[in-house]
């Protein structure tokens, strides 16, 4: 993905952020070599934030976790809600 593509989405889940009316408190930035690793940080922060809410750009996000529809699930199953950026 080019530094034009990443801006792009960064903007989409900054958009999200301010037509909900809540505070963004980071975003995470999967890196090929570290995708894992961050994925734990950024669930380990959303379960621990006062508000479990994850904005993704689609669905498509979670396609390297499974099913994307039933990651989703999964997630608000635990109490997270999902959001998604792309219009």
């Amino acid at each position: 993905m080019s530094g034009a593509e990443a801006a792009v989405l960064r903007q989409m889940i900054l958009d999200c952020a301010v037509s909900h009316e809540m505070p963004l408190d980071a975003i995470y930035v999967d890196e090929l070599d570290t995708a894992p690793a961050q994925l734990t940080e950024c669930i380990a922060a959303v379960v621990a934030a006062d508000e479990s809410i994850l904005i993704v750009p689609s669905l498509l996000h979670f396609a390297g976790l499974g099913n994307p529809v039933e990651v989703r699930a999964d997630f608000e199953r635990h109490g997270v809600t999902i959001l998604i950026a792309q219009q």
